[in-house]
């Protein structure tokens, strides 16, 4: 990243945005992804409709700089409501205790925003498009629901262990590894080249309590969630995973930015709906 993007995406630049466009917007909304404002405009607006204006959103490059923004600004600047979207992550299974409880200061409660564009009729209609074929045969040649189930079946066992290495402090890579390190490009599954029981076997080395570990985190992940592990997995790790899937069933060579700009336009909004009343609930329309 260079210094002008450094600068951009400071906190402290972000704080001046903030008294810049004080009275534009009629909420607030402070996000962890650097330069993903785009991102968010275009869902708020799917979310929000055209009754709220928002020339601004704050994305402040990770979690602790939204935190501190809260501990700054709290529920309002003047008459501007605030709100703080953070990822789920894995706080709620292994950090409870830190989590920040307000009405305005949100988790996802899903590992982070990409697992809400993992939505089976978008990725139909992606896959149409290239494939121009009748809706059935696109839902039995995507099989969209036996991909989802078999990756986060896969999937749950690494991030059992990336959570692990989260909650213990072990200084070891997770989701800096990249998800080819795991994930099979031409399938989209798991690699079949032991890549994960290498891994295991590492993780294993260091914490010989490791499977005990990881059944109490299962433990207090179902408690909240039940048995479906969609919630923990990684939403850009799925995402990654199902644009391989979709290249293998296309057989065409396509890109993933084309694949997730679709998706957000496209995916079920309603699955935010937690948010949209959540901010409902604390602002008042005329």
């Amino acid at each position: 990243m260079d210094d002008t993007n450094d600068l951009l995406y400071s906190t402290e630049a972000s704080a001046t945005r903030v008294l810049f466009y004080q009275g534009l917007n009629d909420i607030n909304l402070f996000v962890e992804d650097a330069g993903m404002e785009y991102l968010y405009e275009t869902i708020f607006k799917r979310l929000l409709g055209a009754n709220y204006c928002i020339s601004a959103i704050y994305s402040l490059g990770g979690k602790t700089n939204v935190n501190a923004r809260y501990r700054e600004f709290g529920d309002k600047i003047g008459d501007t409501p605030n709100f703080y979207i953070v990822d789920g992550d894995f706080d709620r299974y292994i950090h409870k205790e830190d989590m920040i409880d307000a009405p305005n200061f949100i988790y996802l409660q899903s590992y982070n925003i990409e697992n809400y564009f993992i939505d089976e009729n978008a990725t139909e209609q992606f896959a149409k498009g290239r494939l121009k074929k009748l809706d059935s045969e696109i839902k039995q040649l995507v099989a969209f629901q036996e991909w989802k189930q078999k990756i986060v079946s896969q999937a749950k066992k690494l991030f059992l262990c990336y959570c692990l290495v989260q909650k213990l402090n072990i200084p070891e890579p997770t989701l800096t590894r990249g998800p080819y390190t795991f994930i099979d490009q031409k399938t989209g599954y798991e690699r079949t080249d032991g890549a994960y029981m290498e891994y295991w076997k590492h993780i294993l080395s260091i914490v010989p309590t490791a499977e005990n570990e990881m059944e109490s985190i299962s433990a207090e992940y179902e408690s909240i969630n039940g048995t479906d592990y969609f919630n923990f997995i990684c939403g850009k790790f799925l995402l990654t995973s199902l644009f391989c899937h979709l290249e293998a069933v296309t057989k065409s060579k396509l890109r993933i930015e084309d694949l997730k700009w679709h998706l957000i336009n496209n995916f079920d909004i309603t699955k935010l709906d937690y948010i949209r009343v959540a901010i409902l609930s604390s602002v008042s329309r005329p």
